[in-house]
């Protein structure tokens, strides 16, 4: 009888440990955003990918291809409850970005640790919801590579996003877990809308995987003339849906990220990250 009860016990912490797959990984460094401005951001994305091109290739002697061309142009909202932050100070983020009229929502986790990032629930009510975790890695000023956890799903919203049920209606398991109430008013953070300029069809030869750079241009509302914008940076992201990634896969990748690093006239390693800039826009938005 001791002999089963101890497989039985053993089987179960087996499962309760399984390895979570983070089956995307991005890399993200923040640019100095006035070097570019809205009636030159083409060119001036093209004189960084350039650079940025130059630098990879001699760090891991594989080739960056393509021509960078804008491809998103979105609004881009954060909500969480005025004078608490409730949503934040759970570690959650809870965006919706609009492009060509359509609208989709992300709630994200983020945890230093991928275990409390991976049980949070996040799923949704739409069939058409996406779910991944994923590893975001950027620097810190002690450190040239810090890992964080996010766990989110994104779904398309057909909700103008007042309060609380517009979360709780679309993620299930948020709603359990937390119980805010229905009732509870949604602010945008800041009073801040975005809108983001996303150039993409630049990739890098990892080797058996590619990875696909995107410059992204935050402006405060809708750029005119040479405005510049509040926050740029550039990423790099590749994925594997069984999480396979090689050992030459993953070092090319971390030794390309500290070749954008080597880009001193154009990184700025003090920079907000883009979550973090809408929440200090106001200081007193959480307070």
């Amino acid at each position: 009888m001791k002999k089963v009860l101890a497989l039985s016990l053993f089987s179960a912490a087996t499962a309760a440990s399984a390895n979570p797959d983070v089956t995307s990984r991005e890399y993200k460094l923040m640019l100095q955003p006035a070097l570019f401005a809205y009636n030159t951001e083409s060119s001036n994305v093209d004189d960084f990918i350039d650079d940025a091109e130059t630098a990879i290739e001699a760090a891991i002697s594989r080739n960056v291809t393509g021509s960078a061309v804008l491809s998103k142009v979105r609004d881009v909202k954060f909500f969480d409850t005025d004078g608490s932050c409730a949503l934040r100070n759970n570690g959650y983020s809870f965006r919706e970005r609009i492009e060509s009229g359509d609208s989709e929502v992300s709630l994200k986790f983020r945890s230093e640790d991928r275990y409390i990032a991976d049980f949070e629930d996040m799923s949704a009510t739409s069939g058409s919801a996406e779910t991944k975790l994923e590893s975001d890695i950027g620097i810190s000023a002690s450190s040239n590579f810090v890992v964080l956890y996010s766990h989110s799903t994104t779904a398309p919203n057909t909700r103008t996003i007042n309060q609380m049920d517009d979360i709780n209606d679309q993620f299930p398991g948020f709603d359990s877990d937390y119980g805010f109430a229905d009732s509870s008013a949604l602010d945008l953070v800041g009073g801040l809308t975005i809108r983001e300029h996303v150039y993409k069809n630049v990739d890098i030869d990892l080797g058996s995987i590619d990875a696909e750079i995107s410059v992204t241009l935050w402006y405060n509302g809708t750029p005119t003339g040479s405005a510049a914008p509040v926050v740029a940076e550039v990423s790099f992201k590749y994925e594997d849906n069984a999480a396979d990634y090689t050992k030459k896969v993953v070092n090319r990748a971390k030794q390309a990220f500290i070749a954008l690093q080597s880009l001193s006239g154009w990184t700025d390693p003090t920079s907000k990250t883009k979550t973090r800039f809408v929440y200090d826009y106001d200081p007193s938005f959480c307070n």
